[in-house]
């Protein structure tokens, strides 16, 4: 009897000591999150103050076309500033950023437009998220503003932030939001709730942590500092992207390993590992042609949803020359088998 005694005492001791730790490795779990999401929002500024001093401005909000066709956006112009100038020069700028032929580059989801422990990172189109949003009145339509413009100055003008919820494609042309009046007030505030409060990134480089409980007054001033936008320069469509468990893998399609293509189908999976979009691309084979400049992505060949005719997608693609006829039949009851357990 007494040695069950001692038993359940020190069992007792272990729940005391792990429900006494577990706090403090939250805490400090949490810590390190935001020192990460802070160092991504300096990565951020020093990228912007590159492009400044080479364009003389800060980038565009949005390209805009006259048409009203939105391009691409802010996030997309500072690629170059974060060491991924081979993603920028693989997306086609004369037309919009979700066009098929951008969808490799936008579809990639990049740690550095990300708020660590947030586990979505892909809308239900399978786009790469950001969880920064820029200053409207800084980064718009077509904008090409400079520091000299920022009379309360560089330190006083903030310039992007950490965003609550109602997540964006972080090549989405129309990445920038209000500051409004209290962080963490809701999906389409700024800040991060689980730290009661966020970031802000300010147009010298500087990061500073506000609490959810700053004064409206101090945001307003915020808000505010010049130079003001207007409405219509800061238009965005009614557009809500949902967010979610989604996320890509490859399957590699059978052809012959010494073609100088190579094949395979993008698939995004939601819950229960169910396809909600799948696309099929090629690319070089390096083995085969080593000395092709990196530069050189994948190249999209079709899309297939629910209606898609899988032989005649096929053979409208170079893989039928690549593979045998029995790798051929292999492939199309892939995609075939993919294609059924797309939702209606």
């Amino acid at each position: 009897m007494q040695r069950w005694i001692s038993v359940i005492v020190v069992l007792l001791l272990i729940v005391l000591v792990i429900g006494l730790t577990m706090p403090a490795v939250e805490q400090t779990r949490q810590e390190a999150r935001r020192s990460h999401s802070k160092y991504n929002l300096k990565q951020i500024g020093l990228a912007v103050h590159n492009y400044h001093d080479a364009h003389k401005c800060l980038p565009p909000g949005g390209v805009i076309r006259e048409d009203d066709v939105a391009l691409h956006g802010w996030i997309t112009m500072l690629l170059p500033y974060f060491d991924q100038n081979d993603d920028y020069l693989r997306i086609n700028y004369q037309v919009p950023w979700d066009q098929d032929r951008n969808r490799a580059v936008l579809e990639q989801s990049r740690s550095l437009f990300l708020i660590p422990g947030n586990f979505s990172r892909f809308t239900s189109q399978g786009y790469g998220l950001t969880n920064y949003l820029g200053n409207p009145n800084l980064l718009y339509r077509n904008s090409n503003v400079t520091f000299e413009q920022m009379s309360n100055g560089t330190s006083h003008t903030w310039l992007a932030g950490e965003v609550a919820g109602n997540f964006q494609p972080w090549g989405y042309p129309f990445n920038w939001r209000p500051l409004g009046t209290k962080l963490c007030d809701g999906p389409n505030s700024f800040g991060h709730p689980p730290w009661q409060g966020g970031h802000l990134l300010f147009a010298d480089g500087s990061v500073t942590f506000f609490s959810e409980n700053t004064s409206d007054v101090i945001l307003e001033k915020f808000a505010a500092a010049p130079p003001v936008s207007t409405a219509e320069q800061t238009q965005v469509p009614d557009k809500t992207f949902q967010t979610g468990d989604f996320s890509w893998n490859n399957q590699s399609l059978q052809s012959d390993p010494q073609a100088e293509q190579l094949y395979y189908v993008h698939v995004l999976r939601g819950q229960n590992d169910q396809p909600l979009r799948i696309e099929v691309y090629s690319e070089i084979n390096l083995e085969q042609v080593p000395d092709l400049p990196k530069l050189r992505g994948p190249d999209f060949l079709f899309l297939v949803d629910k209606n898609t005719d899988i032989a005649e997608a096929l053979q409208a693609t170079s893989l039928p020359k690549s593979s045998s006829p029995e790798q051929l039949q292999h492939n199309a009851e892939l995609l075939k088998n993919l294609q059924e357990r797309l939702p209606e």
